[in-house]
Parts: structure tokens; C-alpha cells; sequence
């Protein structure tokens, strides 16, 4: 909620995005009181919030394993049993991660569609990593960057689940109030 008090603007939008997936649009869509199936296409900036949150604002900032084979990392051998840590708030902070880290920028991770005006997911794949003589643009995310649910073999079972409720209440929040 820090977040978006201190960014009026993005709350804002937030509201205004919540106000539309909870009602019936023009286009026939059942509003996600009556359809919650599509929530990612209709909540895409309130699930951005959550993600920019999480990834500025790790729940656990920092992890640990137990390397089970010896690794090779920047030309050094990590033997089997060590134990390694990892900074997530570090990783997510980092500027070979994320353009502009420090900054709360949900529009990394979604941009506006030029058809529908709506928030969309934005794929880091297919998007330039930057654009020529506009200091404004906002890469997009790379979702391999984060690891507010851990990775690998050991990240979290419910993190999809997570996101889905996380983002629903926000919206549901964020529809009625304001900050």
C-alpha cells in the first residue's frame, strides 16, 4: 500500500482498472464477480503493482541452498555442501536486472494495447531493451529476474495462486479506497 500512496497516479490507475474488470463491459465480457478466469487480462497494471511491490519489497530478502553438486561460477569451483545465500532484494535492485531499479515502475512488466487501450503482460522477448534517444522508456521486465517465490526445483508450489489472490484483493481494495 506504500506503493501506491506514494504514487497517487498509479493508484489511480489501479482504481480505474479494478472499476472496469468489476463491472460488465461493452464488449460483453462477464465482469470477474461472475467470471474470475480471466483476471489476468483484466487486472494486467493491479497484477504489475503487486509484482513492482514484491520485486522492491521481497517478502524474504534473502535465501539460502545447499549446493548438491560443485558449481563453476565467474571461473571459481563452489564445492558440493556449501552453503550458498541469496540476495534477492540485491538481485532485484541490481541494474544489469532491471533498468532504473530503485524506482517503483509498474510499467516494466505491462504496457498499454493499442487496440483496446488496456493494460497487457509485456513480453521481454520480443520488446526492444531500449529505445534510441528516449530517456523515458521503460524496458520490459524479464520475469526470470525475479525471485520473490524462489526458482528452480525449490520455488514455491503456490506462487501462481499467490499472485491470483494478491492481485484480486488489491483490486477489490483499490476499487473502494483510497490510500
Amino acid at each position: 500500500m506504500w506503493s501506491i500512496a506514494t504514487n497517487p497516479s498509479i493508484q489511480q490507475e489501479c482504481a480505474m482498472e479494478a472499476q472496469d474488470a468489476s463491472s460488465t463491459s461493452s464488449e460483453n465480457e462477464p465482469s470477474l464477480h461472475e467470471d474470475a478466469s480471466h483476471w489476468e487480462s483484466r487486472l494486467a497494471y493491479c497484477r504489475a503493482v503487486i509484482l513492482e511491490t514484491l520485486r522492491l519489497h521481497p517478502p524474504v530478502p534473502m535465501n539460502s541452498r545447499i549446493l548438491n553438486k560443485d558449481v563453476k561460477l565467474d571461473g571459481c569451483t563452489i564445492p558440493k555442501r556449501t552453503r550458498v545465500y541469496l540476495p534477492i532484494t540485491q538481485i532485484h535492485t541490481d541494474e544489469r536486472n532491471f533498468a532504473r531499479p530503485t524506482e517503483f515502475l509498474p510499467e516494466r512488466w505491462v504496457r498499454r494495447n493499442a487496440t483496446n487501450n488496456r493494460w497487457v503482460a509485456r513480453d521481454y522477448k520480443t520488446e526492444p531493451s531500449f529505445v534510441e534517444n528516449d530517456l523515458a522508456y521503460i524496458p520490459p521486465a524479464n520475469p526470470q529476474n525475479i525471485f520473490t517465490f524462489s526458482d528452480g526445483a525449490r520455488n514455491c508450489v503456490g506462487h501462481r495462486l499467490a499472485l491470483q489472490e494478491s492481485t484480486m484483493i488489491f483490486a477489490c481494495v483499490v476499487r473502494d479506497l483510497t490510500v
